[in-house]
């Protein structure tokens, strides 16, 4: 099912001008590897529904990606990074079982239209990435359950926000993003008033947009281990300041996708590095 399972390892890895590769440039030299291969597949599962035409087809390549874990799992993998990913193993306990709960996931938000409410989207946010975001986590530094907590829900929170700074994208997958309660808070203040697509999603998605920077600013402060854990600190910085853009251009996220300047980005992850 994944046509593109063979191509060059390279052609998946954080790429530069992109986030990952700017949170990953000041990470230890020894950890990097791994950070690229686990961040690519976390990207390759996640935006299969994005990247597909209907639901069913995305279900479909998610079952496809289910199989190829259990095969990793089992020492068999066919997709070129799970092939890399197999040779770690040994260094990446927990490795299928994070990633299983992400197809499982990313598949959850196939069968629903909404989520009831904003707390139920980041449960569901916490489902399919937390595991994965603990292991990426752990690999920097030891944590205790506490602290590993507070770090993996950082990162959830990262996931989330990207998800609604894409929201036409998800939109249009058929994957669940919209919250409910937020739907109802904004259909009350309209009180009828009619508004076209880009204006409705711009102030629905303007409430959560808010919520989430604010749950990535008390996430950042209280981070423990932060400078160990630079390569999460770097990513939550340029998501944070990337919503903030989006909130000063008035949340337009149904007509237009904003992201910052690779300069930008080299800036930010400069003075994480610096504790700045």
């Amino acid at each position: 099912m994944a046509d593109n399972a063979r191509q060059p390892i390279d052609d998946y890895l954080p790429q530069p001008g992109t986030d990952l590769y700017y949170a990953h440039r000041y990470a230890p030299r020894a950890l990097q590897p791994a950070l690229a291969l686990i961040e690519a597949l976390r990207g390759e599962i996640a935006r299969v529904p994005a990247s597909c035409s209907s639901p069913e087809i995305a279900a479909t390549k998610l079952a496809w990606w289910r199989e190829e874990i259990a095969r990793l799992d089992a020492g068999v993998p066919r997709h070129v990074l799970c092939i890399a990913l197999n040779a770690r193993r040994i260094t990446l306990p927990g490795l299928t079982a994070a990633a299983a709960a992400l197809v499982d996931g990313i598949s959850a938000l196939l069968d629903l239209s909404r989520h009831p409410t904003r707390a139920a989207r980041s449960a569901a946010f916490d489902a399919a990435h937390g595991p994965l975001w603990a292991l990426v986590n752990g690999l920097s530094v030891p944590l205790d359950d506490a602290a590993a907590h507070a770090a993996a829900q950082l990162g959830c929170r990262v996931e989330e926000a990207y998800a609604l700074r894409d929201t036409r994208r998800f939109v249009a997958s058929g994957a669940a993003l919209l919250a409910q309660d937020s739907v109802q808070l904004i259909e009350t203040q309209l009180a009828g008033s009619a508004l076209d697509d880009a204006q409705w999603y711009a102030r629905v998605i303007g409430h959560d947009l808010a919520q989430v920077s604010s749950a990535l600013r008390s996430g950042l402060a209280t981070l423990p281990g932060r400078r160990r854990l630079r390569p999460l600190a770097t990513l939550a910085r340029i998501a944070l300041v990337t919503l903030e853009e989006v909130q000063a251009d008035g949340n337009r996220v149904w007509v237009q996708r904003v992201e910052l300047t690779p300069l930008r980005k080299l800036w930010l992850a400069l003075r994480e590095r610096a504790g700045l």
